[in-house]
């Protein structure tokens, strides 16, 4: 049989996705190694652009925006041999794969080139759309994820023409993880869901449905202690990156966590320790789901007692009142989150509120005696953090008992 030149040229793979590489057969090079910039900047626009011939002008413009006093065409002609320099480990000629004709560059099309973006493209047109949710589906899905392993070409990720391809496959990327999860929660296989999502949340670590399905499946696999945990991790990346707490969808997905059943257990000392605290000095801290509950059982309990208790909320902000910088703010609200923790007793129950607030429940006290406590808290703080541009207003107002309806009411 004979074999036709073309069938018996290599296939070229191309990564961009997390990373760049060429690879023929067992060859490879990757933008890992030390080298300059600006050759692997020149090989990644013609490889991405594999389609075209492209102009000088256009890759002194790309290459080059920054520096206008360069010499374009010598330097661009250095820069060509730099570049077919690092293609010689493939084992092809450098010259045959950066090619120069008729006045423009281009890379090769002697050769097969597969781009990974290309291959995660249409995996996305295919399985995205798809209304039917088969095997099939599902296996296409977990393909593409395959092939995403980040964003495409992260150290060029600043660069004018690479950012609106990136943001173009990132957004890709986001609809096939929750397409792959809505496949995966129908067959409750939430083992898998909790592995795509770790590695969705290390791309991007913001989206906040990545974060939930994290826990969710974590919860629902039986991981209870690691999926609080990941809810914890979640709050304070939301807080400190954008001073802002995670929606309450999410919030009520902590608050079922942490009213699961724990099954039939007739033996008291076995759930005593199973709900043992760790030793911890000074008031206690706890999410708001958890803090409205104790709130509305206090109120419960002064109904009966006509103890006195009071609500109390911490703010701090600016000498006008307004929100600080996030830098300052985030270690303000560290430094106050310890001196309400060291301040108060241990049966005293507080939680961040807002971006800038924390509010704290004090039992059996009086106004009087409130505010001196509060006074403490603020002085600790101004011992840890004393900055003149910051200040921590308190308010304090007597909590008033539950309201009962007739038709409840039962004789006590």
């Amino acid at each position: 049989m004979i074999t036709s030149a073309s069938e018996e040229k290599p296939t070229i793979h191309v990564n961009t996705l997390g990373g760049f590489s060429i690879k023929v057969g067992d060859k490879e090079i990757t933008d890992n190694s030390n080298q300059s910039k600006k050759p692997w900047c020149l090989l990644e626009y013609l490889v991405v652009f594999q389609k075209k011939d492209i102009s000088p002008n256009e890759l002194i413009n790309i290459i080059w925006s920054d520096d206008p006093g360069v010499n374009p065409g010598g330097a661009l002609k250095t820069l060509m041999f730099r570049s077919r320099k690092l293609l010689e480990p493939l084992g092809l000629p450098p010259q045959k794969l950066l090619v120069q004709q008729r006045g423009s560059y281009a890379w090769t099309q002697e050769y097969p080139t597969v781009l990974d973006i290309d291959q995660f493209e249409s995996i996305c047109t295919r399985a995205i759309s798809q209304p039917h949710n088969g095997d099939d589906i599902l296996k296409l899905c977990l393909e593409g994820l395959s092939i995403y392993k980040g964003d495409f070409l992260p150290k060029s990720e600043y660069e004018s023409w690479v950012i609106p391809i990136s943001t173009y496959y990132h957004s890709l990327y986001q609809k096939l993880v929750y397409k792959t999860v809505d496949l995966l929660l129908e067959r409750e296989d939430f083992s898998q869901i909790t592995s795509i999502c770790q590695a969705a949340v290390g791309i991007e670590p913001f989206d906040e449905e990545f974060h939930y399905y994290l826990v969710y499946s974590l919860y629902k696999d039986g991981h209870t202690s690691q999926a609080i945990e990941e809810y914890n991790h979640t709050m304070d990346l939301f807080y400190n990156e954008f001073s802002i707490s995670p929606s309450d969808h999410f919030k009520n997905l902590y608050k079922t966590i942490r009213s699961k059943e724990q099954g039939i257990n007739t033996n008291l000392d076995s759930i005593q320790e199973t709900l043992r605290e760790e030793a911890s000095g000074g008031a206690f801290y706890c999410e708001y789901p958890v803090f409205h509950d104790l709130f509305q059982l206090e109120r419960r309990a002064i109904e009966r007692t006509g103890d006195s208790i009071y609500l109390c909320l911490l703010t701090v902000s600016d000498l006008d009142g307004h929100v600080p910088k996030l830098a300052i703010l985030n270690k303000a609200m560290e430094h106050l989150n310890y001196a309400i923790r060291n301040s108060l007793r241990c049966s005293d129950v507080y939680t961040r509120y807002s971006i800038s607030q924390y509010i704290v429940l004090l039992p059996t006290v009086t106004a009087e005696k409130g505010e001196m406590v509060l006074k403490r808290i603020t002085s600790n703080f101004r011992k840890q953090y004393n900055r003149k541009d910051l200040r921590v207003e308190f308010k304090l107002q007597p909590v008033l008992p539950w309201e009962r309806s007739s038709e409840s009411a039962i004789p006590l």
